[in-house]
């Protein structure tokens, strides 16, 4: 008996793979038309960007999208396996066999499960790697072609987990910083300030060249003890112009290890932090929504009518909009501090699993 299990197992497994795949490719040519092809489209168009980076940004921008194409393609895959498998009796003849419809879902959070999993490392992984040199590839070809003027740039320095320097500056074009401010820390106090008119990088000895500025030294009570006026000074700064074009990273750009460093290191300059805390737990909830789609969509494919690709297909896009409706929502609730980032981010996921739950069920009734 127990090998008879495994082979229903196998053969569940088997009947989820076609469909997995097929949704695979449907919505990745749905979302990268929508999300990634249009700017891109608009960007050679009117911005004049090479059509190579444009290619280069595009297989970039890819894996970010992957994400919510996993959990979306694992519900079709579930909707049509089970309509399929429904539709010709099936799973009538393995009830008639002894075999409860709980026991026959097992194979089916398993794959969920596994999916789930590839989908986080694949989030932690590749996707902020990836995002981030997309962002690079568009800033460095802004800046090959024409510079623009970016206002309040500012990048914090860390070291050990410490913050040592925060560089400011009121306005930044091409390699040309003007008022500038070097805040300098030691032990967590701040030690010296450096106050310049402007800055400018250059490339060949790869530092900055601060002209007509002022050091301050500070004591340990935070009061000045000694004051140096230059004309020209060349700063040791770690930054390049363009790392000063990406210092406020996003969420998407990070794995959770360094989002959470991110969000002690916002935390520490005071600002407030709610948002990125929101952000933070979704990376580890929205790859898991793999394993409530499973949960959702199996019972759901028990009705015959459902076992087309089409209306598989159709079903699914409604049911993920309902359910990144559901994250807005949930979202905002947090951000407006009804509820906490945690539960704002794995909400939609317990109230879909709740849902699934309901519906297995009855259907197992």
């Amino acid at each position: 008996m127990f090998n008879f299990i495994k082979t229903i197992d196998r053969y569940i497994i088997r009947e989820l793979f076609d469909p997995f795949f097929f949704g695979l490719g449907a919505f990745t040519a749905i979302l990268s038309a929508s999300m990634i092809l249009f700017d891109l489209v608009r960007a050679v168009v009117v911005r004049g960007m090479p059509m190579w980076t444009a290619a280069q940004v595009f297989v970039y921008r890819l894996p970010g999208i992957a994400v919510y194409i996993f959990p979306m393609a694992t519900l079709l895959a579930a909707l049509l396996a089970f309509g399929r498998l429904s539709s010709s009796s099936e799973i009538v003849a393995m009830k008639a066999g002894g075999i409860s419809l709980y026991r026959i879902m097992a194979p089916v959070l398993a794959f969920g499960m596994v999916v789930s999993f590839v989908t986080l490392l694949f989030y932690e992984v590749v996707v902020p790697q990836a995002n981030l040199s997309a962002t690079n590839l568009m800033v460095q070809t802004g800046t090959n072609r024409t510079p623009r003027i970016q206002r309040n740039v500012l990048i914090p320095e860390i070291e050990n987990d410490e913050l040592k320097r925060m560089y400011f500056a009121g306005s930044m074009r091409g390699d040309l910083m003007q008022d500038v401010v070097v805040q300098e820390y030691s032990g967590g106090k701040l030690a010296q300030l450096i106050n310049a008119k402007e800055a400018t990088y250059e490339k060949e000895k790869h530092t900055w060249l601060f002209k007509n500025g002022t050091i301050y030294l500070l004591s340990e009570q935070g009061e000045y003890k000694h004051l140096i006026h230059f004309k020209e000074q060349y700063m040791t700064v770690k930054y390049s112009p363009n790392d000063f074009k990406i210092s406020d990273r996003k969420p998407e750009e990070m794995n959770m290890v360094e989002l959470k460093k991110f969000i002690q290191l916002k935390k520490k300059m005071g600002e407030d932090t709610l948002d990125l805390w929101i952000q933070y737990f979704l990376k580890g909830a929205i790859p898991f929504s793999c394993l409530v789609f499973t949960l959702l969509g199996a019972p759901l494919g028990l009705s015959p009518q459902r076992s087309s690709s089409s209306i598989g297909l159709g079903l699914s896009v409604l049911i993920v909009f309902f359910y990144y409706f559901l994250t807005f929502v949930s979202m905002a609730l947090g951000e407006l501090r009804l509820l906490t980032p945690l539960l704002s981010a794995w909400l939609p996921n317990f109230i879909v699993g709740g849902v699934g739950v309901y519906i297995l069920y009855n259907s197992a009734q």
